[in-house]
């Protein structure tokens, strides 16, 4: 969502004020995003801190059973179409696979269901 803004990956490195290489690392193997750089995200994007913080939680703790009452809390924070595009995007940036991500579908699902 940011490159589409800013046009070119270049300059969202330079927005969460990291090197090139880490955009890279994160769309294509599956880095993920610091809070702090979720945070930078979220304000430039204009979504709610609260919702990148537990997106990104919910992300870490794909394995864990605490993922979907992270789901849950995110939902809560967000409203269904932002917290579905915010979790598209950082599945996105993740893996750089959404369709083949379970844990996103498990997500989407979680919040179709409480939306």
């Amino acid at each position: 969502m940011m490159k589409e803004r800013l046009g070119s990956y270049y300059k969202v490195a330079q927005e969460l004020g990291v090197h090139p290489n880490r955009v890279n690392q994160m769309r294509h193997h599956g880095g993920k995003m610091t809070f702090e750089q979720g945070l930078i995200a979220a304000s430039f994007l204009g979504v709610s801190d609260e919702s990148i913080i537990l997106s990104l939680a919910a992300e870490r703790s794909q394995q864990s059973p605490a993922f979907d009452n992270l789901a849950r809390l995110a939902a809560k924070h967000t409203p269904k179409i932002s917290a579905i595009a915010g979790v598209f995007a950082l599945a996105i940036l993740a893996t750089g696979d959404l369709l083949g991500n379970p844990a996103v579908l498990s997500l989407t699902e979680s919040l179709t269901q409480i939306a």
